[in-house]
């Protein structure tokens, strides 16, 4: 899809979301997943980008995909992705407890119990900002490590705006830092860790300058981001990695996987650095093989690179 589609998209959803408010939740949900599925079988530069791309991404991992199938899927989750959250804003916790399946919450509870504080391995598969909101919404003290989103709802734009040592304001981070700014950024999420607070950080960033490491995902070469080892090793919290996937139905299934540790000397040897690196990569390449359709991001990096960045604050890679 080009430009011209992008922003007619944007414009689409800027004009319903207000309209899309008034509806059940659900309703709501399968109305933008509908804008999604359309606009693959009526566009035909949008089914020729979506099927590319899911047979080139089947081609690096030797998988069998159909993008007849998984074209329309994947569609209708790119548009979900792009509301994030902002249609939660003011439901009851009636409403939002239809939205949200659960798997594995004893395991993030269990690391909890251990007070070491939690690092939350993030990424972006599926729906990542609906697991920042579930974990809001769910009164778990927590906090997150990354560049600021935009684009959000009010529950999440009022836990972003909280100040003081252990706020979230001061745990944002810029590409644009320089070393002295990004250490200040690490020292501060360590002391959250140190507070026994569950710190969210995505393992799946590149980045272009240390902290960092090399590794592969889906068939490429890239830099990704280390803070997670380090903090990791450093603080010795238990690591939960977590996922938050789109539901056709409307809903979103929230997971959380059985908690692992890094060992201390990772925090310094750069070899284990790229190979806890790696490991992360790897937990969330095996999702890609099992839900294409939710590897949204993922399977359009190359030419999301490609574009101009926006003017004024730092995006959230979030997509």
């Amino acid at each position: 899809m080009g430009r011209r589609g992008v922003n007619t998209r944007k414009g689409i959803l800027r004009a319903t979301l207000p309209v899309l408010r008034w509806l059940p939740p659900r309703a709501a949900l399968r109305t933008v997943d509908a804008i999604g599925r359309q606009e693959y079988r009526l566009v035909p530069s949008t089914r020729k980008r979506f099927d590319e791309a899911i047979r080139t991404h089947a081609a690096i991992l030797g998988e069998d995909w159909d993008p007849s199938r998984i074209g329309p899927e994947l569609s209708a989750n790119q548009v979900r992705s792009r509301v994030r959250d902002m249609l939660l804003d003011d439901r009851t916790d009636e409403q939002l407890n239809d939205l949200f399946r659960v798997k594995g919450r004893d395991q993030l509870d269990e690391a909890v119990s251990q007070g070491r504080g939690v690092v939350l391995l993030g990424n972006h598969f599926g729906a990542h900002m609906l697991m920042a909101y579930w974990m809001i919404w769910q009164g778990y003290t927590w906090r997150m490590f990354g560049e600021r989103p935009r684009s959000i709802s009010k529950l999440m734009a009022a836990q972003f705006a909280t100040e003081g040592p252990l706020g979230q304001s001061r745990l944002f981070v810029s590409r644009k830092a320089n070393p002295a700014e990004a250490a200040g950024a690490i020292l501060r999420a360590a002391r959250v860790l140190r507070e026994q607070i569950v710190l969210s950080i995505a393992s799946d960033v590149r980045w272009p300058t240390p902290p960092n490491a090399p590794a592969r995902f889906l068939g490429r070469s890239y830099a990704f981001s280390s803070t997670w080892v380090t903090l990791a090793a450093m603080s010795g919290a238990p690591v939960v990695p977590a996922y938050c996937l789109i539901e056709p139905d409307g809903t979103y299934s929230v997971e959380f996987e059985p908690s692992f540790t890094v060992p201390r000397e990772a925090a310094r040897d750069e070899a284990l650095v790229a190979h806890w690196v790696q490991h992360g990569l790897t937990l969330i390449e095996d999702r890609v093989r099992r839900d294409p359709a939710n590897s949204i991001d993922y399977f359009f990096w190359e030419e999301d690179e490609a574009r101009p960045r926006p003017s004024g604050p730092p995006m959230a890679k979030a997509g």
